[in-house]
């Protein structure tokens, strides 16, 4: 086996780099997590924010998760087939439909909450309680400086 050059390894330096790294292996990996349950993490966003506040338009749900319209009434029907969501008259707007969790979902949600919370614990297995928050902390605080929403992943938005 050969050494890497200097100029890769030095690439191990550098946070940028160890994030994005970290970012595509996690992002690979909570996927895979999903598949049994036959989510995506699109879908698992809007169930997550469905079960925060249930009963949101399809475009409140587009707005604050940042998907656009379009993608949102593809994610809506494909939930609503799964038979995930249902949609029912919007008590405030006439126009819109109000976006409701199912029983299904509602047993459903626990399953996913344990595979992001695994997910978690294995990818920080090696660092303390004391680490994981100060970890957690630095993350949140970069993520505030570059302006992100908080728990909005900037992917959602891809068509």
């Amino acid at each position: 086996m050969t050494e890497p050059s200097p100029g890769i390894a030095g690439l191990h330096q550098r946070i940028p780099f160890l994030l994005s790294q970290l970012g595509v292996h996690i992002a690979d990996d909570f996927v895979v997590r999903l598949e049994p349950f036959g989510v995506g993490p699109r879908t698992f966003a809007v169930l997550t924010a469905l079960s925060a506040d249930d009963g949101q338009s399809q475009r409140q749900l587009a707005t604050l998760l940042g998907i656009h319209r379009n993608a949102m009434v593809a994610v809506v029907d494909k939930l609503e087939s799964q038979g995930l969501v249902k949609r029912t008259p919007h008590a405030q707007d006439r126009r819109a439909f109000a976006i409701r969790l199912t029983d299904k979902a509602r047993e459903l949600l626990p399953a996913l909450d344990a595979q992001g919370r695994l997910q978690e614990e294995t990818i920080t297995a090696m660092l303390t309680g004391q680490e994981r928050d100060a970890l957690r902390h630095l993350l949140q605080r970069v993520s505030t400086g570059l302006g992100m929403s908080p728990g909005v992943h900037p992917r959602l938005a891809e068509r």
